[in-house]
């Protein structure tokens, strides 16, 4: 049966992949073999395979459940987003080329394009902010063209091949839900939230920046975010404090073989913190390179929230539901994970120097991002409905997000700011979703649910599902 065959054939791929990718970030390797891997598994981004695994599916029994027709559907797509990447893996990998070289001279220093936001988050002198910002402007430019010609190109394929007139049709199929509807429900959000970020954002731009509304710039929001105005410390090492956080609710992660920190320190490794499931659930690795800064703090909860999800997530549990769901079901409990260290029992526990404008910054900090990625939700179904995004999209783009976060978004960024597949709207429903299961657990277990091993054993019911359901369709299941 060609639909057997291709799990073990994607299951074998993703591992491949996932470990390529940990030796990368890690530090371990320098060139990537991605080709190489891709060319062993080439069958399975074929599209003649795709159209076996569809003809597979039309021939199911009428009365086959629900169940094993998505799963049909997420392999179908699966396989489509794997032919659509063969036809335009050329040009994505000149456009990941060209931004790993690109370099930005600021005063007479060149520094890497991609090290700018961490430049940004640090510098507290706001003129040099903008130097920087403004210096990457050209590198935006050439990287804005290059997307776009992804973009078309994957447009052709879509139509030609797969018979959806626009991205948006393809990714709402591909999806299973409409997107429009959900692009409805975030302008609710954003009406429900209006007055409270208001008020929070105007307090922290003047507090911090010394900006009033609509005054701050995109590398402004950099360094706000960042909380690096606030003096915040923690009484343990990053990683230490994770640990100890989990202890006290049970979860001890020396004794749990499948799921590694590596903390090394290497020249080479990535400064962000990032989660590896190379084989679900019986290899995981959280990578973490300490700084102490908060913000990174709040990282590492986050990608330890993808990790113990992974490294719980039901070993019998078919690929379909183990590989192949959408990534917005994982979010919600790297979310949940990471709004651990913005509460005050954690704080008490472990931080040293907050008060309450810090709590009260995490809270604008959350609703700022939030808001944004609901407005990029509605931005996103809106552009590419059509095509004719060069037209319409800075315009659109920079009334869209300025209007619900109060921050100046720069028409030129209006499609380097975008990720394929509406990530917004998997980041949205995520963050949706756990808001609800936060309130759950607090009022299961208490505040401090996360000192609690009933909390957590909870919580180990739901990582079991692995990525069986999407994220509204979890919440409906688990609440109504």
């Amino acid at each position: 049966m060609l639909y057997e065959e291709v799990l073990n054939l994607y299951e074998r791929m993703e591992e491949e992949l996932a470990r390529e990718s940990y030796l990368l970030g890690a530090g371990l390797k320098d060139k990537p073999e991605y080709d190489r891997i891709f060319s062993r598994y080439s069958s399975l981004a074929d599209l003649k395979t795709a159209t076996a695994v569809i003809r597979e599916k039309m021939d199911l029994h009428e009365d086959a459940p629900d169940e094993v027709v998505e799963a049909y559907d997420r392999v179908i797509f699966t396989l489509l987003e794997l032919y659509l990447s063969r036809q335009t893996l050329e040009e994505s990998q000149r456009m990941q080329a060209y931004e790993m070289a690109a370099e930005v001279e600021v005063e007479g220093k060149k520094v890497p394009y991609r090290m700018l936001p961490t430049l940004l988050q640090r510098e507290r002198h706001r003129e040099k902010r903008r130097t920087y910002y403004e210096a990457s402007t050209p590198i935006v430019k050439d990287l804005t063209a290059m997307k776009l010609d992804i973009y078309r190109k994957a447009l052709k394929v879509v139509r030609k091949d797969f018979g959806y007139p626009n991205l948006y049709e393809y990714h709402a199929a591909r999806k299973m839900e409409s997107l429009s509807d959900y692009a409805a429900r975030m302008g609710d959000f954003l009406s429900e939230t209006e007055r409270e970020y208001r008020e929070l954002a105007t307090e922290m731009f003047g507090k911090v920046l010394g900006l009033g509304w609509g005054e701050v710039e995109p590398y402004d929001s950099h360094y706000l975010l960042s909380g690096n105005a606030f003096h915040v410390s923690l009484k343990l090492p990053d990683v230490e404090a994770l640990k100890e956080t989990l202890k006290r609710g049970g979860i001890d992660l020396s004794s749990m073989p499948n799921l590694r920190i590596d903390d090394e320190v290497r020249p080479k490794k990535s400064p962000r913190a990032f989660c590896v499931p190379i084989r679900i659930p019986d290899e995981v690795v959280v990578v973490v390179k300490p700084s102490g800064s908060f913000s990174d703090v709040s990282t590492l909860f986050h990608e330890m929230g993808h990790g113990l999800h992974f490294a719980f997530t039901d070993r019998s549990l078919p690929v379909p539901h183990r590989l192949m769901g959408r990534v917005g079901t994982s979010e919600i409990y790297s979310f949940n994970l990471q709004y651990v260290v913005d509460q005050v029992p954690w704080l008490e526990a472990f931080a040293g120097g907050w008060d309450e404008d810090f709590v009260k910054f995490r809270r604008f900090a959350y609703l700022y991002l939030r808001r944004r990625y609901a407005a990029k939700v509605i931005y996103e179904v809106e552009l590419l409905k059509g095509e004719d995004w060069e037209e319409r999209g800075p315009e659109l783009y920079e009334r869209t997000l300025t209007e619900a976060t109060g921050v100046h978004h720069h028409p030129d960024r209006y499609f380097i700011d975008m990720d394929w597949g509406y990530y917004s709207v998997d980041y949205s429903q995520a963050w949706e979703v756990e808001a609800a299961l936060r309130e759950l657990l607090k009022g299961e277990f208490g505040e401090d649910w996360f000192f609690r091993s009933e909390a957590y054993d909870y919580l180990k019911g739901l990582w079991r599902l692995g990525m069986k359901y999407p994220p509204l369709k979890l919440a409906a299941k688990l609440w109504g």
